[in-house]
């Protein structure tokens, strides 16, 4: 239910409305617009929408740019927000999808990534909640909105669907709520509260920190709800937007119930340019070390804490915080010539200390590269290349072994640590109809055994022995139509091959096949 035009809710990152965004940023079409932190508000897509269209100039929107900024503006421009009725139906979105695969979802099995409380399946459709069973499954899902003001807004989605399981360790029916919570706004500040999915990524297949595809956090998280400019000198680095939050990641064998501190600044210098950086902390939990307050606060200013000695066993003296600390970079940058090619990076080092800033590229750090053509000769086809490298600590720490992770997802990139992937997209782009992708990615998945090595005030890391490789090729098909305005079909077909399949040998074939029936407001 809607009472407001502008309401202060957020819009689901499962939403298409995002890939008409990204469509959109790719050509270049798009001013003042932050794309590595989401989601966006109701009211902030209006603004987009406001932008872009204030912007086409008297000649119309260019033939590649109408199509996605007539989809946005049907839903989200202003004349469009101000006919919704004051109270809309309870559901406020719904949909019925069905899945089949028989890949199995597998954990990790090296010495330092084994306690890793999280499972894998690069080829299944990463969704909220609970994985899909290997098998077949049945899903209804509902979305419920309610803004009594415009600076007030609640939301929950839940899901319940049977399952034809491959295993009867599976129940038959399973329900849960998969995202639920409020947020309000005062001018330009918005804060959050609940089960919120979070994204802080520059294209919609990556996300070293937050993916873009990750799992809902249970959070209290303050965020800029539009880009702003900073006074005085720090103007120059153009629309800023920030995000602070804290998120408990619920119960695990370790650490059970730990915390997550992460802060992400992100800028636009020039039109054609973003950055970010990006500092998470993962501390506490059940069986965690006490600390002082002024050594967690110290514990959170990484520019700070990196420089200064640590000490974890001297009693005698105050210890320092047991914690796992991630800092990096990412950035997106658009030729004005070159066919308008959009290239994105992301650098994550992981338990950052200064002593391992030689081997961010190896095995301390995971780095993400993209490539991308908007257009291809001027036609409505793109094309992308990527490739990704994961270190040996991504993710993973002695003490919080759980890992960054939640109820046994990944928060990052599902690749995982230790692995490494090389990808390619074709995409098809028309103003109205069937659009869709063809992606073929091969990835790289190493297991081998690690010893920590005390070298005065940090740990390193020596491999004992060889590394063995799990190596997957997989090819992916998807496609979305609208049937009528707000009516979204969207088909996924996948197969994968997997040899070595989870280090014993052998070679595995798996499927893959999501359809989905949606409707959106």
């Amino acid at each position: 239910m809607t009472a407001t035009a502008q309401g202060a809710a957020a819009v689901p990152l499962s939403d298409p409305a995002y890939l008409d965004i990204d469509r959109l940023a790719a050509l270049g079409a798009l001013d003042s617009v932050i794309i590595g932190q989401r989601p966006y508000s109701r009211r902030e897509l209006a603004r987009i929408v406001r932008v872009a269209l204030a912007g086409k100039g008297a000649g119309g929107a260019p033939p590649l740019v109408s199509g996605p900024l007539a989809r946005l503006a049907r839903r989200f421009d202003e004349e469009a927000l101000a006919q919704q009725k004051a109270f809309e139906p309870l559901a406020d979105g719904s949909g019925l999808a069905l899945s089949s695969t028989d890949a199995p979802r597998r954990g990790f099995s090296g010495s330092i990534t084994r306690s890793l409380e999280a499972t894998i399946s690069p080829l299944a459709e990463r969704r909220l909640g609970v994985p899909a069973v290997t098998g077949q499954i049945a899903a209804l899902e509902l979305s419920h909105e309610l803004s009594p003001a415009s600076w007030l807004a609640f939301n929950a989605t839940e899901r319940i669907e049977a399952r034809d399981a491959r295993t009867t360790a599976a129940p038959s029916w399973k329900g849960e709520l998969l995202l639920g919570g409020g947020r309000a706004r005062y001018r330009n500040v918005a804060l959050s509260i609940g089960r919120q999915q979070v994204a802080w990524a520059q294209h919609r297949a990556d996300g070293l920190f937050l993916a873009s595809d990750g799992p809902a956090l249970d959070l209290v998280a303050l965020s800029s709800d539009a880009p702003f400019r900073m006074p005085g000198f720090l103007g120059a680095l153009g629309p800023t937007q920030g995000t602070l939050l804290v998120a408990e990641l619920g119960p695990s064998a370790v650490r059970s119930m730990s915390k997550l501190l992460a802060y992400k600044v992100s800028v636009q210098p020039r039109r054609s340019l973003e950055l970010g950086a990006t500092f998470m902390n993962h501390y506490g939990g059940a069986g965690g070390r006490a600390s002082g307050l002024g050594t967690r606060i110290v514990d959170f200013l990484p520019f700070v804490d990196i420089f200064r000695g640590h000490n974890y066993t001297d009693t005698t003296r105050a210890l320092d915080v047991d914690s796992d600390k991630l800092l990096g970079v990412d950035g997106r940058w658009r030729s004005g010539g070159l066919g308008g090619l959009v290239l994105t990076t992301e650098l994550l080092i992981d338990d950052f200390d200064v002593h391992r800033i030689p081997t961010i590229f190896t095995w301390d750090g995971a780095q993400t590269f993209g490539a991308e053509l908007p257009t291809v000769a001027g036609s409505r086809i793109s094309a992308r290349v990527s490739a990704k490298h994961t270190g040996v600590r991504t993710y993973t720490h002695g003490s919080l072994s759980n890992g960054i992770t939640t109820r046994g997802r990944l928060l990052g990139d599902e690749l995982g640590p230790d692995a490494k992937s090389f990808g390619g997209e074709i995409g098809w782009h028309p103003d109205q109809g069937l659009r869709g992708t063809v992606e073929v990615v091969s990835a790289i998945m190493s297991r081998a055994d690690y010893v920590a090595v005390e070298q005065g005030s940090f740990f390193g890391i020596r491999r004992l022995g060889p590394a063995t490789n799990e190596l997957r090729d997989r090819i992916v098909v998807s496609a979305i139509t609208e049937l009528r305005p707000g009516w979204m079909l969207t088909w996924r077909g996948g197969a994968e091959r997997v040899r070595n399949a989870d280090f014993a040998g052998g070679v595995r074939r798996d499927y893959v096949v999501d359809v989905a029936l949606r409707l959106v407001r």
